[in-house]
């Protein structure tokens, strides 16, 4: 006969299907709250006005970026007046992308409880979404306006450059 507290007993209680269903109830909660953490997936470069590849767009066809553009300020010879400009331009995005990105995980998260609470509905979920689209195009016009103000702050001659500094880059990177 086995006690209580006996090994038997021990082995059998932890394998037996209520501690399991237990266990699985922890993971489960475990994971649920993981998940939340991560809402939108690019929470943390959204909170930190990061780019996110947002303007992709504009690098790939030659509109230089103020964060880069400051990475190889002294390989494209700015000069006082450009590089005051740049750094000016980096700040503005970097504050206006950090506000809006707040503002769209405030709204992802507003989203996320729609359907926690179990109140999400087609019309409630639609005007969300397009809050959503609309702030993140926001958030994009931001990164790809700074590219905008680069290629009138910089020469055609330092575009030129930039080009060949970042494909020489890319080149060494692969």
């Amino acid at each position: 006969m086995t006690t209580p507290s006996s090994p038997a007993s021990r082995r059998r209680s932890i394998g037996s299907p209520r501690m399991w269903f237990v266990i699985t109830l922890v993971v489960l909660a475990l994971g649920r709250a993981e998940a939340q953490d991560v809402i939108p997936p690019d929470r943390d470069g959204l909170l930190k006005g990061i780019g996110l590849d947002l303007a992709a767009v504009a690098e790939l066809n030659n509109w230089p970026g103020p964060k880069h553009v400051l990475a190889l300020k002294t390989e494209l010879g700015l000069t006082r007046d450009q590089l005051k400009k740049t750094e000016a331009v980096e700040k503005g995005v970097v504050s206006s992308a950090t506000a809006k990105g707040e503002e769209i995980v405030q709204l992802e998260e507003e989203l996320a409880v729609m359907f926690q609470s179990g109140s999400a509905n087609e019309k409630a979920v639609r005007t969300k979404l397009e809050q959503i689209g609309k702030a993140r195009a926001e958030l994009r016009y931001i990164h790809l306006q700074a590219h905008l103000r680069m290629k009138q702050i910089l020469t055609p001659d330092q575009v030129k450059l930039y080009v060949e500094l970042k494909t020489r880059e890319i080149k060494r990177e692969n």
